[in-house]
């Protein structure tokens, strides 16, 4: 399958998650059925250098420093 048609299928059936910057790449990062995708586009470029995709929770470890969970806090602690 070429790098289009992995595209097309993660824009249909693929769940956006969350986006990171990483030098001169932006990286989105999908779900799809049981695995993550991440697809690296160029920042200046601006075209996609490539597609991977993994099933490790562990490497999801690069998106966790950018999600605030200070609502979620502040809702279990307030009731105690």
């Amino acid at each position: 399958m070429d790098g289009m048609a992995k595209t097309q299928i993660l824009a249909t059936e693929g769940v956006y998650l969350a986006e990171r910057n990483d030098g001169s790449f932006r990286i989105s990062l999908f779900q799809l059925n049981d695995f993550y995708v991440e697809i690296y586009y160029h920042k200046t470029r601006c075209f996609y250098i490539c597609i991977r995709s993994f099933n490790e929770v562990g490497e999801l470890f690069p998106y966790l420093q950018d999600i605030d969970i200070s609502e979620v806090y502040k809702m279990i602690y307030s009731n105690s």
